[in-house]
């Protein structure tokens, strides 16, 4: 009976079908793939096309097809792309997909780097830790060695996206093991490789860790930044200004005074302990070069080209060389950089000199343009700055009389100009002498009571208050007559724009917790903060995709307005700080004349200018040279002043009206009467 109702059972022909489905594949929940709607139309139309295929490469094919439009949307789910990149292993094995399939997983097989980097941010910021790291790195190592299995090589942009994200963790022992391998495949590392290792040694820096654990990673992160620097000029690499950048943020950090001087020398082709000299380096390199043509062919290898030394970069040294102490050599980079020597200045004393006693003296061997920068008030600050707190007042006193002269010879110019320019040809003033020039000396004075220096101060600034009403008096007049004549329209308030300025061209990472909030965390995945992007001290802040030697910057042209803005936040700082001088002045002196009379009245000796030793001084004597008063004479002095008080209001008071029966009679009238 059973077999008799099998053979009821008739499967329908093939020609009453619309097509052959060979094989109906269904793959698992936690691997399918979700295909787009517009994909089912063109699956039924093509499948007429695979029915004379091998069913199994219908299914491989897809399998790449569904793929690859998953890999095509913007912003995929990185975990689906890696269960889809798994299947379609499981299908075709490592060696039969194809290398640009291996290349989009690289890139989609994690998110993207800014948004890890906010997901970071925000758990430090909760007290917890990222783990996902790990997971996209295991991903990373298991796609190149798909790649290697397959018979390729990955590209440097495969290593780069690697990099990318381990700079955004600070996992920088991965990025130099990566650097490492990057060199064993035989790839040429670009300067935006190395930037990408400096940038996740930064960043690590900027991490919270134990204090104990601290020094090790110091001097762990400062020899692999001095390796890349070595690597750099052994290869030949050429400096981009992004490199430099995030050198110097490590190096200021560990405040490694060689790493500083030899990235220097390679970079700017600048020489600390010479700076009106080519580095030798480049002098021997040079002369091997010209002797033979194949040292000329090989020589773009071995000198590259040095980056402009600007004054971002002079700024830099000069903060650099404050932090490590050494007053010297800051003292004579600022004076061999801002007033450099000519060329025939400078080479006439080896013309005079014989050559033979020092071996390679003459600098024309290396034809050597010596950097020359203009001050501005940062370069004036820092250097005020280092040299108040190693206690030098005499070099204090002598540079801040140099700021003063320079602003006011510019000052002098740019009056000039407004009088016979139009506003598009004057450019911007570089040097203004504001507050922050002198509160670096004015600590000095004050912390070792030198009260001649603090009158100094006290006068200075004076001056440059009465200089400063000057100049808004003569702008505003500028101003008005440029509005009159049409040549000038204000065409926005800088009050706003202005509020917030600091008028200083120099980020602020005098410590180290200043540098290690390098960002805010973002509250969305999706969208950075602006905060973030805007820090100056994140290691995320430099562009990587700025060309390796800037663009010479145009000069700025004067903006009166903000002029006028930044003229009047300075009076009032100015203002403000005389007042806060000459509190402080007057308070230091009666503490120093407490001090001295403390001696005199107990019989000690005590220097005297005037006489020019120290001598023992009588009470009586010593009371009249301070103007010292007894209590009495202090309360009669106090009463003749009340009384005086008294008879000025008495005499301001109007006279008491006389009555009219109590009026005394005219003469006339009364010689009638």
């Amino acid at each position: 009976m059973a077999h008799r109702c099998v053979r009821k059972f008739r499967l329908a022909s093939t020609s009453t079908l619309p097509h052959v489905r060979h094989v109906h594949v269904t793959p698992s929940c936690r691997a399918a793939l979700a295909v787009p709607i517009a994909e089912f139309s063109t699956a039924s139309s093509s499948s007429t096309s695979y029915s004379d295929e091998n069913p199994l490469d219908v299914i491989r094919r897809r399998k790449v097809e569904d793929f690859k439009g998953l890999l095509s949307l913007q912003t995929p789910n990185h975990n689906r792309v890696w269960g889809s990149y798994l299947e379609l292993l499981e299908f075709f094995g490592s060696a039969k997909v194809p290398l640009e399939i291996h290349q989009s997983v690289l890139r989609k097989c994690a998110p993207p780097a800014v948004h890890v980097r906010a997901v970071f941010a925000r758990r430090m910021a909760e007290g917890q830790r990222y783990t996902e790291d790990e997971l996209f790195e295991s991903r990373f190592q298991r796609v190149i060695r798909n790649i290697r299995a397959a018979g390729d090589t990955p590209s440097l942009e495969d290593y780069h996206c690697v990099l990318e994200m381990f700079a955004a963790v600070g996992n920088y022992k991965g990025s130099m093991m990566v650097l490492r391998e990057i060199g064993r495949v035989g790839l040429v590392k670009e300067p935006r490789t190395y930037a990408l290792c400096l940038q996740a040694l930064c960043h690590r820096l900027t991490l919270p860790v134990w204090h104990l654990y601290r020094p090790p990673l110091v001097a762990e992160v400062t020899e692999h930044c001095l390796d890349i620097l070595n690597e750099m000029s052994a290869n030949g690499v050429q400096y981009a200004s992004y490199n430099v950048d995030l050198a110097f943020r490590i190096l200021k950090e560990t405040m490694n005074m060689e790493g500083f001087t030899t990235l220097l020398r390679h970079a700017y082709g600048v020489d600390l302990a010479y700076p009106d000299r080519s580095p030798l380096e480049y002098w021997g390199q040079m002369r091997g070069a010209s002797s033979s043509t194949e040292s000329q062919a090989n020589l773009p290898m071995q000198i590259p080209k040095p980056l402009p030394f600007n004054l971002a970069a002079f700024n830099t040294a000069l903060d650099y060389l404050g932090r490590a102490g050494d007053v010297s050599k800051l003292v004579q980079t600022f004076e061999v950089i801002t007033t450099p020597l000519n060329a025939s200045a400078s080479n006439s004393a080896f013309d005079e000199e014989d050559d033979d006693d020092f071996g390679v003296s003459n600098p024309q061997v290396a034809p050597y343009k010596p950097p020359h920068v203009e001050p501005n008030t940062t370069s004036y600050r820092l250097l005020l700055k280092w040299i108040s707190k190693a206690g030098h007042p005499v070099f204090a006193r002598h540079y801040l009389l140099c700021a003063l002269e320079q602003e006011r010879e510019q000052g002098r110019q740019l009056r000039e100009w407004a009088r016979s320019r139009s506003p598009e040809d004057i450019p911007s003033p570089r040097l203004s002498v504001t507050r922050s020039l002198f509160l670096s000396v004015f600590w000095y004075a004050n912390r070792h009571k030198n009260l001649e220096l603090l009158r100094w101060i006290h006068v200075k600034v004076k001056r440059v208050i009465r200089w400063k009403q000057f100049d808004i008096l003569f702008y505003e007049t500028i101003r008005g007559r440029w509005i009159e004549s049409g040549v000038y329209r204000p065409v926005r308030d800088v009050e706003d724009d202005l509020s917030s300025d600091q008028g200083e061209d120099l980020p602020a990472a005098s410590s180290t917790s200043q540098f290690s909030s390098f960002f805010s965390p973002s509250s969305s995945l999706r969208q950075p903060s602006s905060t973030q992007a805007s820090d100056a001290s994140s290691p995320f802040a430099v562009d990587l995709d700025a060309p390796l030697i800037p663009p010479p910057k145009e000069p700025k042209k004067l903006d009166i307005d903000r002029h006028l803005h930044l003229l009047r936040r300075d009076l009032a700082e100015l203002q403000e700080f005389e007042q806060h001088v000459d509190d402080i002045f007057g308070r230091d002196m009666q503490r120093v004349k407490e001090r001295l009379g403390r001696r005199v009245w107990v019989g000690k000796d005590i220097f005297l200018r005037d006489v020019g030793q120290r001598t023992d001084v009588p009470k009586e004597v010593w009371r009249d040279i301070v103007t010292f008063r007894t209590q009495a004479e202090i309360e009669a002095k106090r009463e003749e002043e009340r009384r005086a008080k008294a008879l000025e209001r008495q005499a301001s008071l109007p006279a008491p009206s006389v009555p009219f029966d109590e009026r005394e009679e005219p003469p006339h009238k009364i010689r009638e009467s």
